[in-house]
């Protein structure tokens, strides 16, 4: 799953969100920037949920279907 961090927030808020995922979750995610975003993604539904409940003021779900693939 992959989630968007909210404009204006940058390192440190990723870093409080790893350390959360790592104490709380499986600690299975990475961070990718592509064009000024920030973006989490997680492989694991425990972190999926964590980031869904106690980061969801921080951080966009974003449905990877609906996004368009040039055809």
């Amino acid at each position: 799953m992959k989630f968007l961090l909210h404009k204006g927030l940058g390192y440190s808020t990723i870093h409080q969100i790893g350390d959360y995922l790592r104490s709380h979750g499986t600690g299975h995610h990475w961070i990718e920037r592509y064009r000024g975003d920030i973006f989490v993604f997680v492989s694991d539904g425990v972190d999926e949920a964590i980031l869904k409940s106690e980061f969801s003021g921080v951080l966009d779900a974003i449905d990877d279907d609906t996004e368009s693939d040039g055809k």
